[in-house]
């Protein structure tokens, strides 16, 4: 009793608050340098040691439902680590698997995450559902959330999230492939996914704006490569006609370049292929014209907000969102009239869609 009767007299005299000097004895508090000594210096005049406790107790970085190595969410993990870094606290890495089907009582979190004296709180990456938060809300452990790679319906203006503005950078992809001549464009992804059906609905926005009518050639398949080799595929085994496709990640298109070379379409002198993330465009040859995601920023700002519902238990629920930049590389330019063209009324073979077509048939419905 007497420590919190010292703490209370200290708050006076600094002008705080008394959980502002309780946090900064424990090591959590985020204040101003100037708040920070004037509080010390009040602490110092009492005779009241003011020393954190437990500046290394861990920020749990939490990769639910992700492959281990996914290079998008291993750079958000490394700005989530230098950020803390700086700060004072380490990350714990820990990838989890749960079912978003069942009550967030009945999801089992491994025992260290349960432990409120080994792990301060939570930064949620990964594919995550409700019925997390809800556990995490119960067990009152501070958490910001990825916004982008939530499921379904989720109460997202309770919690704190970070999103990075993957919608406006789809409608803005959009535009500049139509800036540059392309009318038949195509969106390949899995949109039973957010990250692919917020990329979707951004590209919609930009084809309804141009008058155009959105094309979607989708498949559901857990491995996001498969999904873009499957939809690139159905294109032209279709025959429909392409001069540009959108997929809806870097590992999409790189399924996309795949179908596509087996067809020996060429990227992109006859169909222009984009992506989204900027995780692995320049693993691709031609390198890919792509929307980046600014990761490490994502990761830095998550775990700043963990930090500061640390801090501020009761603050109200903050959102922010990254914007996200075009980068125009050599997998997009204007399309070719080979590839515009179904190829009815050219001599035969060439046009690009009677080729593709006629090798369809000569290579079977497999």
């Amino acid at each position: 009793m007497a420590n919190k009767v010292k703490a209370r007299d200290i708050a006076r005299t600094a002008g705080v608050s008394p959980s502002t000097v309780s946090r900064i004895l424990n090591g959590t508090a985020l204040v101003s340098p100037e708040v920070q000594a004037r509080v010390r210096a009040a602490a110092k005049d009492s005779g009241f040691r003011l020393e954190p406790t437990d500046r290394t107790k861990p920020i749990a970085f939490l990769l639910s439902n992700r492959s281990l190595l996914h290079p998008f969410h291993s750079r958000v993990l490394i700005g989530a680590e230098a950020f803390c870094s700086e700060n004072n606290y380490s990350i714990l890495f820990l990838p989890f698997h749960y079912s978003p089907d069942v009550p967030g009582q009945e999801i089992r979190l491994p025992k260290i995450l349960q432990r409120r004296d080994q792990i301060s709180g939570f930064v949620v990456a990964g594919t995550n559902s409700q019925n997390l938060f809800d556990l995490l809300t119960d067990k009152q452990i501070p958490f910001a959330v990825l916004g982008n790679n939530v499921l379904d319906d989720w109460r997202s203006s309770e919690y704190d999230s970070v999103w990075f503005d993957d919608e406006q950078g789809a409608y803005e992809m959009t535009r500049h492939l139509q800036s540059i001549g392309h009318l038949d464009i195509w969106f390949v992804g899995n949109c039973r996914f957010p990250w692919f059906s917020r990329l979707h609905k951004g590209y919609c926005r930009g084809m309804e704006e141009a008058g155009l009518t959105p094309r979607l050639a989708e498949f559901d398949a857990e491995q996001e490569e498969n999904v873009g080799y499957l939809g690139a595929k159905s294109i032209f085994r279709g025959g429909e006609t392409a001069t540009a496709i959108f997929a809806g990640t870097d590992v999409c298109a790189h399924g996309v370049y795949n179908a596509l070379r087996d067809l020996n379409v060429r990227v992109p002198e006859e169909v222009s292929v984009v992506g989204c993330d900027d995780s692995d465009a320049l693993k691709l040859y031609p390198p890919l014209t792509t929307i980046r995601v600014f990761a490490e920023q994502v990761g830095a700002h998550l775990s700043q907000l963990v930090l500061n519902r640390i801090a501020q238990p009761d603050r109200p629920a903050q959102k922010y969102t990254i914007p996200t930049q075009i980068i125009k590389r050599e997998s997009s330019g204007p399309p070719l009239r080979s590839a515009v063209l179904a190829g009815v009324d050219e001599p035969s073979g060439a046009g690009l869609q009677e080729r593709l077509i006629y090798k369809s048939q000569s290579e079977g419905t497999n």
